[in-house]
């Protein structure tokens, strides 16, 4: 079947998408959650009708289509809408004529308008084809003739030339719909609203399902990140490498929902020239004769890179396009415009997290999908510390300064206590070289953030 007689393969997608069940959130969540689940059957439903209409409508004008292109009977339908059209000119001359009687000599779309007004209903009720396809091709033979300012010297030729020309020789029925026939139908549009109204209701679902990942003005976050909403932030203070309360406005901005893992950083290091390679490895990698990294643990891919310097992270972010997050956006993202203290809330649960020596080493990221911050973030608290851009006195940075430098850590690691784990908790790492020494073993990711 033509593809203009089918939803797309995403609509065709949409059409079975499960409600999505209702969550944990708040009533005025859940409630916008459910109306945009009947808006999507509704609109589902008001689409399958208008498929149907308009194959009903396929099926219904294919032999008159026949009739007009193939066999012995096609010269007399032609000549019956060309006779029907030639009674009539006299007609749309004198309103042409009339029209420029006025004083101002009518356009080219004018005259257009006035020939299909002068024909369309007499055309269709002279012809034995259906009225939609005869009013369209005296549509199509009017806007040919729209280019003369005079249409007495327009003969039974001109005419039959004209309507010829709509027909491409040896096109079959489902050519001539998708090439030309569709688009002027009523059926057509009622499809295209219908299809409209099903991608709005499908995108106002996601949205209900899915606030993080939508920014205030509906703007989508990119792949694999969600949008912290801008707007006024209370944070700290912080415990560990302490830090006094603040008040910001802070501007949206997207971050990684989950943690950078194992797989990804491998294919960032092998994306890199053989000769920069091995200043990207974290502390334990290698490459091997080729140049690849060796990777002896394949099952450990959706892991948390940890181990990685602050330089090795901040490449790779520059490398997608983005930046580390600030210490303020890390906050702002764990702890939400409520301030939590831990990023699911104001209460510690043991299994919300790989924290507190849980278990003997990183998780798979999104291991917790209970647990996600404020912003819809993942593994917030616990798994391993990541890295922000924020240089212990507060200072934001997109490069390192020159000299010895500590920059804060946040989110604690599968061996933090819990007071450790808390979205106000701060730590710090030396910049450079943090893993050059074998006694300093804390290990330390990082996701990435980037501007809207």
């Amino acid at each position: 079947m033509p593809s203009l007689l089918l939803l797309s393969a995403a609509l065709l997608s949409l059409m079975t998408l499960p409600v999505a069940p209702q969550s944990a959130a708040g009533p005025r969540a859940q409630q916008a959650l459910s109306d945009a689940s009947e808006r999507l059957g509704a609109a589902r439903d008001q689409l399958a009708a208008a498929q149907d209409a308009l194959q009903l409508l396929v099926d219904a004008l294919k032999d008159d289509y026949q009739a007009l292109t193939v066999g012995d009977r096609a010269t007399s339908v032609k000549n019956e809408l060309m006779l029907a059209m030639l009674d009539l000119l006299p007609t749309a001359q004198a309103r042409i004529a009339a029209a420029a009687a006025e004083g101002r000599r009518p356009s080219r779309g004018t005259r257009a308008r006035i020939v299909r007004e002068a024909w369309e209903l007499p055309v269709s009720e002279a012809s034995s084809l259906d009225p939609r396809l005869a009013a369209w091709i005296s549509r199509r033979v009017a806007d040919g003739l729209a280019g003369r300012s005079n249409l007495e010297d327009v003969d039974a030729t001109a005419l039959l030339r004209l309507i010829e020309a709509l027909f491409e020789p040896g096109e079959n029925w489902y050519e001539f719909w998708n090439r030309s026939f569709h688009a002027d139908l009523p059926e057509s549009r009622v499809l295209t609203a219908a299809q409209a109204e099903y991608e709005q209701a499908g995108l106002a679902l996601d949205r209900a399902r899915f606030p993080e990942r939508y920014g205030p003005r509906g703007e989508r976050a990119p792949a694999g990140m969600v949008i912290v909403p801008g707007g006024p932030y209370e944070l700290g203070p912080n415990s560990g490498f302490k830090r006094p309360g603040r008040k910001l406005q802070l501007q949206p901005f997207a971050l990684d929902r989950r943690e950078v893992t194992r797989r990804e950083y491998q294919t960032f290091i092998e994306a890199q020239p053989l000769a920069a390679r091995r200043a990207l490895l974290p502390r334990g990698w290698s490459l091997n004769s080729v140049g690849s990294v060796r990777n002896d643990e394949p099952e450990r891919g959706r892991h948390p890179v940890e181990f990685v310097s602050w330089e090795q992270a901040a490449a790779y972010a520059r490398w997608l396009g983005k930046r580390l997050p600030s210490e303020d956006e890390w906050e702002a993202a764990a702890a939400g415009p409520d301030g939590r203290a831990w990023p699911w809330g104001d209460e510690f649960a043991v299994g919300l997290c790989n924290g507190a020596s849980a278990n003997p080493g990183p998780l798979p990221v999104e291991s917790f999908p209970g647990a996600r911050s404020a912003a819809g973030c993942f593994d917030m608290a616990g798994n391993v510390w990541e890295w922000t851009a924020t240089l212990e006195e507060g200072r934001d940075v997109s490069s390192l300064p020159d000299g010895p430098v500590n920059l804060i850590i946040r989110g604690g690691s599968w061996r933090s206590s819990r007071d450790k784990l808390t979205t106000r908790h701060r730590w710090i790492a030396p910049g450079r070289a943090t893993f050059a020494h074998p006694g300093f073993d804390r290990p330390i990711g990082f996701r990435c953030a980037q501007d809207l």
